[in-house]
């Protein structure tokens, strides 16, 4: 089959790679039709994270191949994700996804917007647990542009610029960006990272805590969040203009080097026609 495999920085080769024959209980089989790739995935290409040869991509939409739950027939259009520590990511012809990290879809819409559901997730499990919280977005990223749309929909209040917040959420932290968000929160609030700038920000913890801050990281989300990011994109209620490029896989080299400069990367196998709804 073939998969997008990681080498190296600038080296991720298009190839083809032995399918899995034999479906595990509690797993699904699935024809890959788009993987998008955000911030994460941004910061382990360049950090150099992944363990080579690695498929990469852990967000994912396509159509059902085979189950062993009853309930996720073939034809049935998913939306996937993995889990972080996978030994293997999603970006290939047929893949093998756990039950609990698949997410049917009902309405359409097109692939490759239903590939980035699992990244709005992540976004939706980082949301205050209290309604109608002051929120501050600072630094620039897709994720970060997304996140703005997302606020208001969820009844936050968006700070304007240099109000004060109870929840700061910093896209591309440094330690510049860092001061900004110490500044303009309460006392007490919360620091949200969304992720990290090449300047490392952690000198500036001591000053954090001197203000009574919390410090949050990834935030974990579950298959309840992708059921919500997908109500989100089915509802046309986000727009992705701004931030996000579409490549197909023959274009791989390209994509990365735009991932490379902090856009969101969708990567199609080829023109399908968008969405198919057996």
């Amino acid at each position: 089959m073939r998969v997008l495999a990681y080498y190296g920085i600038n080296d991720i080769r298009d190839e083809e790679w032995p399918r899995q024959k034999k479906l595990p209980l509690g797993y699904v089989r699935a024809e890959v039709r788009a993987v998008t790739l955000g911030e994460r995935d941004r910061f382990s290409y360049l950090k150099g994270e992944w363990k080579a040869p690695y498929v990469v991509g852990a967000a994912a939409s396509g159509l059902v191949v085979e189950s062993t739950d009853e309930s996720l027939k073939a034809g049935q259009p998913v939306v996937a994700w993995l889990p972080s520590g996978s030994e293997q990511g999603l970006a290939a012809e047929n893949v093998l996804v756990p039950i609990e990290c698949v997410c049917k879809v009902e309405k359409a819409v097109s692939y490759a917007d239903l590939s980035i559901a699992p990244h709005i997730a992540a976004l939706l499990a980082a949301l205050p647990k209290t309604e109608g919280v002051r929120c501050a977005v600072i630094g620039e990223s897709p994720q970060a542009e997304m996140l703005k749309q997302i606020l208001p929909l969820k009844g936050y209040s968006l700070t304007k610029e240099g109000e004060a917040s109870e929840v700061t959420f910093c896209a591309n932290a440094d330690a510049s960006l860092l001061d900004s968000a110490i500044e303009v929160t309460n006392k007490r609030g919360t620091i949200q990272v969304l992720s990290i700038g090449d300047d490392s920000p952690w000198g500036k913890w001591p000053l954090a805590q001197n203000r009574g801050l919390c410090f949050n990281f990834d935030a974990t989300f579950s298959g309840a969040e992708v059921e919500e990011a997908v109500r989100l994109l089915t509802g046309g209620s986000l727009s992705f203009a701004a931030g996000r490029r579409i490549f197909v896989w023959d274009g791989v080299e390209k994509a990365f080097e735009a991932l490379g400069e902090g856009s969101m990367v969708t990567l199609t196998q080829e023109s399908f026609p968008e969405p198919y709804f057996p």
